[in-house]
């Protein structure tokens, strides 16, 4: 895919989450220039995709706010890539662990797939609700794919059935992701479908990794599923991570993973 291409792609992810943005936060979030932001602008409006207002841009009318798998799986992939290796590496033979279904989590799938075909660890039973990680490692270990309604945007199932059959399983490692985490240790996602199905999974879990690119600490999102002061988590991220946002997690005693990043 081309570079500009990529860099529409993951800036109308982020309007998707925001609504609004303002150059600087594009030129940051992007790694680009302001010439260049502006060109992404242009072109972006003329397509109709979105609106340009004084010192940025905000979400046209017609752009709908659903979650994209397809959108959130080419964005900051180096950082996903690296936080996924070293979530990973938290896995030992004999584990019984949870995935769930975002796009870093996914990363780790890849890694733990790897990990499982040269033999390093074996025998882990995981259970998940992502389509997507189940055809990774179904033929590397035990996978468990909870029942439930199949949403094909976001390559999981969900509803009712998933939340029932979960109930069932108790974990010693759970994985999971986070479209936001705010200052008060809050962790947020975009539906409450998947913040009931994180909370089930939270409640049968010894520890709970949560995984997340640094973009993530200033974003926002719908729905709290969870607070770091309330649960035995470990915070993988990025080295971008603000130090204010490290700050904030030390605060509250969370164990925090910086992870450095290949470009």
């Amino acid at each position: 895919m081309k570079k500009d291409a990529m860099r529409q792609i993951c800036l109308l992810e982020m309007l998707s989450e925001k609504k609004r943005l303002d150059i600087k936060s594009v030129v940051d979030a992007l790694s680009i220039s302001e010439a260049t932001a502006r060109r992404l602008f242009i072109d972006l409006e003329k397509s109709g995709k979105l609106i340009r207002i004084h010192g940025g841009i905000q979400a046209a009318p017609e752009i709908a706010p659903d979650y994209s798998f397809r959108l959130s799986a080419v964005c900051r992939t180096p950082e996903k890539n690296a936080i996924g290796a070293a979530a990973a590496k938290n896995v030992h033979s004999g584990d019984r662990i949870y995935l769930d279904s975002g796009t870093t989590v996914l990363k780790m799938a890849d890694a733990l797939a790897s990990r499982l075909r040269h033999g390093e660890i074996s025998k882990v039973s995981i259970v998940t609700n992502s389509l997507s990680c189940m055809d990774n490692l179904s033929e590397l270990a035990e996978v468990i794919l909870v029942g439930g309604i199949i949403r094909p945007a976001r390559r999981d199932v969900c509803g009712p059935l998933a939340e029932k059959n979960l109930v069932l399983y108790h974990f010693n490692k759970a994985f999971l992701g986070a479209d936001a985490i705010v200052p008060s240790g809050d962790l947020l996602t975009t539906d409450d479908r998947t913040a009931i199905i994180n909370e089930v999974v939270i409640r049968n879990s010894d520890t709970v990794f949560i995984l997340t690119d640094s973009s993530k600490f200033s974003s926002k999102a719908f729905v709290a599923y969870a607070n770091l002061k309330n649960i035995n988590a470990i915070v993988i991220s990025d080295e971008k991570m603000s130090k204010k946002s490290l700050n904030e997690l030390r605060s509250m005693n969370v164990k925090t993973e910086i992870i450095a990043v290949k470009n």
